[in-house]
């Protein structure tokens, strides 16, 4: 029995021992990203315009905060007259009976047990209506055209006039929402407050030949910042009665800088050149005592150094020598390529190694339709090479696209 279990086991060891062991590899290395929308080549700068449409909204705030101090106002002298006529009512009527009393007291009219007649009770007065102040208004800061325009730097051109037409309208705060989150218990109680609002940006990109190339509103969704944790939501409540200016105007800052910064974002993602780090997940084959993978070393380096000039043209032209010689080295160590036995010195595992590192090539090549032929045969294979394969694809179609439209 003890021999039964044994062989199995010995099997399984030895396949253990002769199994090829992969080397995962996260180099990193620069490029010059394409854009979505392609501009002229004989435009090479740009200009930002700027529209305050904040002051609209202060306008608007300034005008129904008037109207409906306007309309208080009224229902206050409204309230005041009719507390003025109440008063005199109960004036007229107390007089009247003191008139009465003191007639009848003069007149030596006493009541029925031989006492004076009582004093008539003075009134009890309503109390004066309270004269209405409102809370004030948050009326939106001024932003500077120079803070405006730094915050944009549309990577590949130079800011100038009269070329590039960049149109950035700053849109009100709005929908502005307190949440509050509490946890803990006991002594550890704490309540979390954070906002939640509202503050997209209208870009127009045009240029004097295409005319206007990009017109839209973005960074519309909800966005979040953090306000703090207290003690107690009493504690939150008296930062907001002592700070609440001071919070808005926080809140407005750094809606803001987030609100440009994604404007910054979009426009260099969408039309501009900016310089992006890629980190891509190439594969070697360890030292292995079966048999020698000096090929493989050897096709990986010229891998790395070929990847590594791609930062140096827009249109990789300076790196595609390297990167032929590349490829060419990993299909020459292709052409042992044998997936039906787990023991060949290229099985199944090399060879699905190999094919996601050939797509990584094939993509700066701009051969898409190889590079996604490549990762078809990783997929083919499963396991990690699938998820590999899988998680490119997305970055394949998008630098497909990005090439087609410069094309």
């Amino acid at each position: 029995m003890n021999k039964l279990l044994l062989l199995p086991l010995l099997a399984m060891s030895f396949g253990h021992v002769n199994a090829q062991n992969i080397d995962d590899e996260k180099i990193t290395f620069s490029y010059t990203q394409l854009p979505l929308v392609k501009i002229d080549n004989m435009y090479k700068s740009y200009e930002v315009i700027v529209e305050h449409r904040y002051e609209q909204a202060n306008t608007d705030s300034t005008l129904l905060h008037e109207a409906r101090q306007n309309l208080m106002m009224e229902f206050f002298q409204s309230a005041m007259t009719n507390h003025k006529r109440t008063i005199d009512s109960l004036d007229r009527s107390y007089l009247m009976q003191m008139a009465q009393w003191e007639t009848q007291t003069n007149n030596g009219i006493k009541q029925p047990n031989g006492q004076p007649l009582a004093v008539p009770k003075q009134p009890i007065y309503p109390l004066q209506p309270i004269y209405p102040v409102l809370k004030p208004i948050f009326l939106h800061s001024a932003i500077g055209e120079d803070e405006l325009k730094s915050a944009v730097n549309l990577q590949g051109f130079t800011q100038g006039l009269g070329e590039i037409k960049i149109t950035i309208a700053v849109l009100p705060l709005q929908n502005i929402r307190i949440n509050e989150r509490k946890s803990g218990s006991g002594s550890s109680t704490k309540y979390t407050y954070s906002a939640q609002y509202n503050l997209p940006i209208e870009l127009t990109v045009e240029t004097p030949k295409n005319g206007v190339l990009m017109k839209l509103r973005i960074m519309e969704g909800v966005e979040n910042y953090s306000i703090g944790e207290y003690k107690s939501k009493y504690d939150y409540q008296l930062f907001m009665l002592n700070s609440e200016a001071q919070f808005m105007r926080d809140l407005e800052r750094s809606a803001r800088n987030n609100a440009l910064l994604g404007a910054n974002n979009y426009i260099n993602d969408q039309i501009g050149f900016p310089v992006k780090t890629r980190y891509a997940e190439l594969y070697s084959v360890k030292r292995f005592k079966d048999y020698d993978y000096s090929d493989v070393t050897t096709a990986f380096t010229y891998t790395t150094q070929a990847l590594d000039l791609v930062k140096n043209d827009r249109d990789r032209k300076s790196a595609l020598p390297a990167i032929d010689q590349a490829i060419a080295a990993w299909n020459e160590v292709l052409f042992e390529s044998n997936n039906y036995d787990s023991k060949a010195r290229i099985n199944d595992k090399i060879t699905a190694m190999i094919q996601c590192n050939l797509a990584e090539l094939m993509i700066w090549k701009a051969d898409f339709q190889t590079a996604e032929l490549n990762l078809n045969l990783a997929i083919n294979n499963g396991g990690k090479f699938k998820r590999h394969a899988d998680d490119e694809k997305p970055f394949l179609a998008d630098q497909k696209r990005r090439w087609e439209v410069n094309q």
